[in-house]
């Protein structure tokens, strides 16, 4: 009974462990959070996104500066994985891709890729998530919304620290106290000032008198540099969680084979018929308003529906599934699953080269013709995935589609949309060019346009307006809103 009271009497006094010594480093991350602050408001002020348009060269800088950050915050903490290091590589390049070229619609795309790549690379790097998982991008998100709100606190915590260290509590609470109550005071006494002539004209020998952007931007980029900095310090500091085993659940067989049966019956008569009509060009494809017709309609819908076949695949491949009863028929189904999607894109791909051979390159078609050699990538993993149920999918067809569309992006889908229409056009294939479609891809159309003027001097008033038109282009933006495309159209 002694023993056991004065091991509780010892417990109770144990003093907490002490936290962590200051370093150089919880000085350095307000500093990079201030800094991030400005340069995302240099970038993305809304007024400034109304008057010139998305930032380009500002999306590089902000990227560069978040990975510089992460990467000082870190340390030697950052965890160089071939997940993490693929992840930071693709943002960048996205980022490089903005800073080129001027077409607006991949570059917005660009942007939400950046940042979830950003993301899933940052929290890859300090070892919270498994960059090439299928968990990956979910954890990413989750851990974002986390980071920002977690550490709020931590740069008032570290300057409580502080004062103790120092043996200056007092001054350090009253320091605190200075920080919080300076901008309530000041954005108090502005509103009181414009509600009131007579209490406003007591601080008119102060020249209170401020716009109120005087006093709302450095509230905004105090307010953000806090979350930027909860989120560097989570990443920092915030132990990472062990995986949860999941629990080992019973694996159904007769519920796929009977989806992906009913399924394999409807594929089967629609790949005949696309060898029958599509390929064979067989003359009954007038009743759907002519071969030409029928074969420039559809692609849309055949990338959806090979997409919701490879999901399904996905959903049902497991090596526990395939060995339970009734798995050997259930692999088989899809196998004959995959052929078929196979054909659909075929069929789909065959739809877009007759669509495009009739009126031209677009920023979808482009882009949906990427999604289907995506898919096909897609098919083929998951064809060697029925083979080897243990291959990691997620990664294979992940690195495939980001590094084609990093290439995409980098080539500039505007510049290649003009110059195959406009060569087509001159070369005698194709009727007619849209000059305002092209005006509409930006200054990256630019060479395309004038090398049209050049060949038919004789050209429509359009075609020199919009050359005139893009030559000017965006003379007054600001440095985040400049492109390369746009500095060498100048």
């Amino acid at each position: 009974m002694d023993e056991n009271k004065s091991s509780d009497i010892m417990e109770t006094n144990e003093t907490p462990a002490p936290p962590p010594p200051l370093t150089w480093r919880d000085g350095a991350i307000p500093a990079m959070a201030l800094v991030m602050a400005l340069v995302f408001w240099a970038c993305f002020s809304f007024v400034r996104v109304l008057d010139f348009g998305v930032p380009h060269l500002g999306v590089l800088a902000l990227v560069a500066v978040h990975f510089a950050a992460v990467l000082v915050t870190l340390g030697k903490k950052a965890k160089f994985t071939g997940g993490s290091v693929f992840c930071m590589a693709a943002s960048l390049a996205l980022a490089v891709s903005c800073a080129i070229w001027d077409e607006i619609s991949f570059m917005e795309t660009n942007c939400l890729a950046i940042l979830l790549l950003a993301a899933m690379a940052t929290f890859g790097l300090s070892g919270h998530t498994v960059c090439g998982s299928a968990r990956a991008i979910p954890e990413a998100v989750a851990l974002s919304l986390l980071a920002v709100f977690t550490k709020l606190d931590r740069p008032f915590r570290s300057l409580a620290r502080l004062g103790k260290r120092t043996d200056k509590k007092r001054l350090g609470w009253a320091a605190l106290s200075l920080l919080v109550t300076l901008p309530v005071a000041a954005v108090v006494l502005w509103l009181l000032a414009s509600a009131d002539a007579v209490f406003g004209s007591l601080f008119d020998s102060l020249r209170f008198d401020l716009p109120a952007s005087s006093i709302w931007r450095p509230v905004r980029d105090v307010v953000t540099a806090l979350f930027i900095a909860s989120a560097l310090w989570y990443i920092r500091e915030t132990p990472v969680r062990e995986p949860a085993e999941r629990p080992d659940r019973p694996r159904h067989v007769l519920p796929f084979l009977t989806v992906t049966a009913v399924l394999d019956i409807v594929y089967i008569i629609f790949c005949f018929i696309q060898v029958k009509y599509l390929f064979g060009g067989a003359a009954e494809a007038s009743m759907a308003g002519g071969w030409a017709e029928y074969a420039r309609t559809g692609f849309f819908q055949l990338t959806a529906v090979a997409a919701i076949d490879l999901g399904l695949c996905l959903l049902g491949t497991d090596e526990k599934r395939f060995a339970a009863r009734g798995g050997v028929v259930l692999r088989a189904a899809y196998g004959l699953m995959l052929l078929c999607t196979a054909v659909i894109l075929a069929s789909a791909f065959r739809r877009m080269c007759l669509y495009i051979d009739a009126y031209g390159l677009s920023l979808l078609r482009l882009a949906t013709l990427w999604a289907m050699a995506a898919m096909a990538a897609g098919v083929l993993a998951a064809a060697w995935k029925l083979v080897r149920p243990g291959f990691s999918f997620y990664r294979a067809a992940g690195v495939f589609a980001v590094v084609t569309w990093c290439v995409l992006s980098l080539t500039g889908p505007g510049r290649v949309i003009a110059d195959y229409n406009v060569d087509r056009y001159l070369g005698g294939t194709l009727e007619e060019v849209d000059i305002t479609y092209l005006r509409a891809l930006s200054v990256d159309a630019l060479p395309a346009l004038e090398r049209l003027a050049a060949a038919e001097p004789e050209a429509h008033e359009d075609l020199a307006s919009a050359i005139r038109s893009l030559q000017h282009h965006s003379d007054d933006a600001p440095w985040p809103q400049r492109s390369l495309s746009a500095w060498r159209a100048k």
